[in-house]
């Protein structure tokens, strides 16, 4: 999976609807992976600009992605 095609996993939930990463892959997506604090912040700034927010599910080995708001406004860089 690529940083691509998760976004566009991301921007097609409805609010409400979660989307979840196993370590293995979250870390081809966000490298190194978990627990590597650029990655998570990352992680964090890819998911708020998609109206997403971010749960680390450290027994389960996974992060889960669950959709807040509709139509986010993208974060101007």
């Amino acid at each position: 999976m690529t940083l691509g095609d998760f976004g566009n996993l991301l921007d097609a939930l409805i609010v409400g609807q979660t989307c979840t990463l196993p370590y293995d892959v979250y870390a081809v997506v966000f490298p190194p992976g978990e627990p590597d604090q650029d990655a998570r912040t990352r992680a964090f700034d890819f998911a708020r600009d998609r109206g997403c927010t971010i749960e680390n599910m450290v027994r389960e080995m996974q992060v889960v992605f669950t959709r807040q708001i509709t139509n986010p406004v993208p974060r101007k860089r």
